[in-house]
């Protein structure tokens, strides 16, 4: 791999999009385009469209085998008509616009070869062990525990059981003594 593939690679990688590299410039897509993250979504609610137009097609053929009393060409028409025309949007539209619709409002952005190899070379002198992982350091401002190697003293818990007599209560002699 020679290091124009290689620069490509590590772009590409990063989710950067590449046009090319030529006369000593490296054309890459504006990466503060807001428009890809619209296509990044549409792709993902493309398998939810998907999944949802299996689930209606099923619950559909299931209705028709319970004996539902409808028409079978137009709700299946319906269906088609429907899941055909959200389906198509995209790429009516990309026609209708000449070429990638979503990736117009985009605009090229070229860097010098001279920088981008600069970069690489001070990517390159951290280290190999730098290229795998991010260093975070994690501190914990709670209290810190002693580690003994002394058991805990057991709680003091014979106060529940003493028996303490409560002075508010009389005998039961002196009530019977003051009915004489």
């Amino acid at each position: 791999m020679n290091g124009n593939e290689y620069i490509i690679d590590i772009l590409q990688n990063a989710g950067i999009k590449v046009h090319g590299i030529s006369n000593g410039f490296i054309r890459i897509e504006d990466p503060a385009c807001l428009m890809r993250g619209f296509e990044n979504f549409l792709k993902d609610a493309w398998i939810v469209l998907v999944i949802i137009t299996g689930v209606m097609v099923f619950m559909w053929g299931i209705s028709m085998i319970r004996g539902a009393k409808r028409d079978i060409k137009n709700n299946f028409k319906v269906l088609v008509l429907i899941l055909g025309i959200m389906s198509a949007t995209v790429p009516i539209l990309n026609v209708m616009y000449g070429g990638d619709l979503l990736g117009m409002g985009c605009k090229e952005v070229t860097v010098p070869m001279e920088e981008v190899n600069d970069l690489l070379v001070a990517r390159q002198a951290k280290g190999i062990k730098d290229f795998f992982y991010e260093d975070i350091d994690i501190y914990d401002s709670g209290p810190v525990s002693e580690i003994t190697t002394d058991e805990p003293l057991a709680p003091d818990v014979d106060y529940l059981f003493e028996y303490v007599p409560d002075e508010s209560q009389e005998p039961q002699n002196d009530i019977m003594e003051t009915a004489e």
